[in-house]
């Protein structure tokens, strides 16, 4: 029975890969509202979204020191000396 749900779980993700996440990310987002309320869960998800898009931009750049040596506040020192 375990092996049965298994290979069907398997054979949803690699055929409908798109909406396998997006009922887990719903499903998880559900309980969420449900245990921490609204608000708390829109922050938290806030956070992970700016988390993920400084990662990526940190792999985009090649590193840290690349990144911050072409951030804004750089630039805007640049200009104000």
């Amino acid at each position: 029975m375990k092996e049965n749900i298994l290979l069907f779980l398997q054979d949803q993700w690699q055929s409908h890969r798109g909406r396998s996440a997006g009922l887990l990310l719903g499903a998880l987002f559900g309980i969420s509202v449900l245990i921490f309320g609204f608000w708390s869960t829109l922050f938290v998800i806030l956070c992970a979204g700016i988390g993920m898009y400084i990662g990526v931009r940190t792999e985009r750049e090649g590193g840290w020191s690349e990144m911050f040596d072409t951030s804004a506040l750089n630039r805007l020192f640049r200009r104000m000396s």
